[in-house]
């Protein structure tokens, strides 16, 4: 326990409160101790998952205990879980309390009693099921976090190690038994290749504590690194390909991994391997024009030499507006103007009422769409124009397609006007004006 006290004195926490996340097993009961003979203002947090029958009573002897040794008990209950990955929701539970009485105390430290046998569990695990490259440091001793510091000062000790000090300095703790069932990964891990690895190295934990320390060292410069190329290379949602393809491999795999953690609020358990490679794949296609999609309605798409990343709801975005003096859309704004200095322009087009069929529409396209394009014979087929135009092919389902009550297409705004487009020197009595949002598309 040396290297634990030692680490806890070296915090010179002093006089400020600090919390404790405490369940009344070992773990937590010596880490408890251990802060209590440093004279610390603790916050006992415990948190009762109501999954075992023992749950109410470790509780009450929790409280009892810290009512007999004058400590600040706080607790909560969780009494319903959502479907899905129970033992995510509980500890997504767990830290958003934790993360209340931090706030409630004004204190800046979030002890747990995570010790060394759970750092060689977690790296096994993540080892196994694969992970990203920070995901291989397990965890460390220190963590901070936005408000405060998550610290882990049982890192240096083993499971043996603390019940040995439990029963030398009589502590009350409670066993959880549900840790000797092999139904979960990491009890299996924990029951028969944890003992395996301890008869190579009775100290392995201190190999997996000093591998973990060198993980995160590399992971420190290489985020370093991807957060120049995040900051240079994605902007307005979009990556420059020309840019991203001189890249080496592996800054290539962090950006995009960088980028879906912004995107999902750093869920890691959302993201995976294969997310990345399927984005890396569609980049290396041939394909000039395509996309993927990835959980929760992210959209990736890949036009020309740019990657775009967007939510995209897979309900149709279809409309139809009728356009009295101005349509709001996603892509831009079409409005009716009284006059204007614009000599030629795709933004502007005139017209004669008399030559076409009012009212005026602003619709989404349709299979079959043509247009007869000003000064050309016949008509063009409006997927031809946005390709010709290079618009994305994520913006082609929503760009504005301007029509008259006959449905004759009078108008792709910024892209192509109509045989009834009118000069300013000819006869016209309305005026329609496209002002975009964002970049324009490549010409």
């Amino acid at each position: 326990m040396k290297e634990t006290i030692d680490f806890i004195k070296k915090l010179n926490i002093n006089d400020k409160y600090v919390v404790l996340a405490c369940s009344y097993g070992p773990d937590s009961m010596v880490l408890l101790n251990l802060l209590q003979k440093e004279n610390l203002n603790i916050v006992v947090a415990h948190v009762n998952h109501k999954l075992r029958v023992e749950s109410d009573e470790e509780e009450l002897l929790l409280s009892e205990y810290c009512l007999k040794n004058n400590l600040i008990f706080e607790s909560m209950n969780i009494d319903k879980y959502p479907k899905g990955n129970k033992e995510m929701n509980a500890r997504e539970k767990r830290y958003d309390y934790f993360k209340t009485l931090l706030k409630k105390y004004n204190s800046a430290y979030l002890f747990t009693a995570h010790h060394g046998d759970d750092l060689i569990e977690t790296i096994i695990m993540r080892l196994t099921r694969g992970s990203y490259f920070k995901g291989y440091t397990g965890f460390l001793k220190i963590t901070k976090q936005e408000n405060y510091q998550l610290i882990r000062p049982l890192i240096y000790t083993t499971k043996e190690e603390i019940i040995n000090y439990a029963k030398n300095n009589n502590i009350p703790y409670a066993i959880d038994y549900t840790n000797k069932e092999d139904k979960y990964t990491r009890n299996r891990i924990r029951n028969h290749i944890l003992p395996e690895l301890k008869k190579e190295n009775k100290n392995v934990h201190k190999k997996f504590i000093k591998f973990s320390e060198l993980i995160d060292e590399y992971e420190v410069f290489f985020e370093k690194e991807t957060n120049v190329l995040y900051n240079k290379l994605y902007v307005n949602n979009k990556i420059d390909l020309n840019e991203f393809y001189i890249l080496d491999n592996i800054f290539k795999k962090r950006l995009l991994h960088k980028i879906l953690l912004n995107i999902y609020n750093n869920n890691i358990v959302v993201i995976t391997d294969e997310h990345t490679k399927l984005i890396l794949n569609l980049i290396s296609s041939h394909k000039q024009n395509s996309y993927i999609t990835l959980p929760r309605n992210i959209r990736v798409t890949k036009f020309y030499n740019m990657l775009e990343f967007d939510n995209y709801n897979d309900i149709a975005k279809a409309y139809n507006y009728t356009l009295n003096t101005k349509v709001d859309l996603e892509l831009g704004t079409i409005s009716k103007i009284s006059k204007t200095d614009i000599i030629k322009s795709n933004d502007l087009i005139r017209l004669l009422s008399s030559e076409i069929v009012l009212p005026i529409f602003v619709r989404t396209r349709k299979i079959g769409d043509k247009i007869e394009v000003k000064n050309l014979k016949g008509s063009k087929k409006i997927n031809d124009i946005f390709i010709d135009n290079k618009v994305p092919i994520n913006k082609r389902d929503i760009y504005p397609v301007v029509t008259d009550a006959n449905d004759n297409i009078l108008w792709l705004p910024s892209l192509k006007k109509s045989k009834f487009d009118k000069q300013k020197n000819e006869s016209y009595d309305i005026i329609i004006e496209y002002k975009k949002r964002g970049e324009d598309y490549e010409k």
